[in-house]
């Protein structure tokens, strides 16, 4: 009986370690909005540390006939951010309709800690667009020399 405390002990110890450090702020975030015809998305962005940067993706699948002369290329999606204390910056930017995953900006410091709104507008909506997926990953410092 003895042995097996002297085994079980550290074991416990060590899977105790292993569950608290799985326990972490995740380094990565997703949300999907299906798409409901109006062209209107809005995601809540949570960038609690302003000394950290985040990279920030969409995705989504626009549903189309393969090579028919009026493929569509991209489509046009106001992005408007509206800050912590309600500062609001936007622009717009181009969806390349062949792509799954499209990055959008690499590397955001933000300027204020907290939770952001940010909200897509896309008109029109194009014919068969699925909805709109938005990753927010959390970079480490030290990739950019801090």
């Amino acid at each position: 009986m003895r042995a097996w405390r002297t085994v079980l002990a550290p074991a416990a110890s060590v899977l105790a370690a292993l569950t608290l450090a799985a326990c972490g702020e995740p380094s990565s975030r997703e949300t999907f909005i299906r798409s409901d015809g109006s062209g209107e998305y809005s995601f809540p962005v949570a960038m609690p540390d302003s000394t950290a940067a985040y990279d920030i993706l969409f995705y989504t699948v626009v549903d189309k006939v393969p090579m028919a002369p009026d493929t569509l290329a991209s489509f046009p999606m106001l992005v408007t951010w509206k800050s912590p204390s309600g500062r609001y910056f936007s622009e717009t930017v181009y969806y390349p309709v062949a792509l799954h995953r499209v990055l959008y900006r690499s590397g955001i410091v933000p300027a204020e800690a907290g939770d952001w709104s940010l909200s897509v507008s896309v008109a029109p909506e194009p014919e068969g667009l699925r909805g709109l997926g938005l990753i927010v990953k959390t970079i480490k410092t030290e990739q950019y020399g801090e």
